[in-house]
């Protein structure tokens, strides 16, 4: 008995094993720690000694940034719709960097909840603080590059990447005092995904973190997240490798079981 496989299915199979090791090679995400600044044994006392407990509170404060430190993106499309546009270049970057801020702030509560501790946001707008002996999770972002989205869309495999660069700070905070814990900085990029170029020959399409199949029944059936841009999936993810290297430190404190502890992907600064 001979079998034949229809074309399209072949087809579809390609793509499927093409997508597979294609996911493998999108962003990539690292974290570097840094010296942590040593408190002063008697000014800030009581911070050091309840360091070893469970905090109340876990408070994710929104990132800060600066528009220099925003790139935004830079396909010929973009800029054309930039120079229609009435907003400011320093109002669109601010934009930018503070959809990046939230997103990363939102992920990261969102993954300590998950984890079990008390974890509360706080908007760039309020500086309202929990009681309590608490965590405080702060940061900023070094570098926001868009990069070239056509570029990106059409090479892709590195060509126009974009990139998220952070500097986190993670302070334990009692009765007014505080010592800093942890000091590390963070990086993203879209990585090597590849483009256009490299997949329309195999009938699907990758953009970016995007996977745009034929049809919408095939999109609901892979059930992947769509992300409205690059920068926002980048924010996620680095929101996801924050919260992974809070979980190792949480582990040491013995406050999760060990084997609780995420992994993430730590290089040498």
């Amino acid at each position: 008995m001979r079998f034949h496989l229809d074309s399209r299915i072949v087809v579809r199979i390609t793509a499927w094993i093409f997508m597979s090791a294609a996911l493998a090679c999108c962003a990539r995400l690292s974290i570097s720690p840094q010296a942590t600044e040593r408190p002063d044994p008697v000014r800030d006392y009581q911070a050091i000694e309840t360091e070893r407990f469970v905090p109340d509170w876990i408070e994710v404060y929104d990132f800060d940034f600066s528009d220099s430190s925003v790139h935004e993106n830079a396909s010929p499309l973009q800029r054309t719709l930039d120079l229609l546009s009435q907003d400011s270049p320093e109002a669109r970057r601010n934009e930018v960097a503070a959809d990046a801020a939230a997103n990363l702030s939102v992920q990261i509560e969102k993954r300590l909840d998950q984890m079990g501790f008390s974890a509360i946001r706080i908007r760039r707008d309020d500086d309202v603080s929990m009681p309590g002996n608490n965590l405080v999770v702060t940061g900023r972002l070094i570098d926001v590059d868009e990069g070239n989205g056509l570029t990106r869309i059409a090479v892709g495999l590195g060509a126009g990447e974009s990139t998220l660069d952070t500097e986190v700070r993670v302070y334990r905070v009692s009765h007014g005092e505080r010592a800093e814990v942890l000091s590390f900085t963070t990086h993203a990029d879209s990585g090597r995904m590849p483009g256009l170029a490299e997949t329309a020959p195999l009938g699907v399409f990758l953009i970016g973190p995007i996977t745009v199949l034929s049809t919408v029944r095939d999109t609901a059936f892979t059930g992947q997240k769509i992300y409205s841009t690059q920068m926002e999936y980048l924010a996620g993810e680095t929101g996801d490798q924050i919260s992974n290297y809070l979980s190792q430190y949480a582990a040491e404190e013995i406050w999760i079981p060990g084997y609780k502890a995420k992994s993430v992907n730590l290089v040498a600064h």
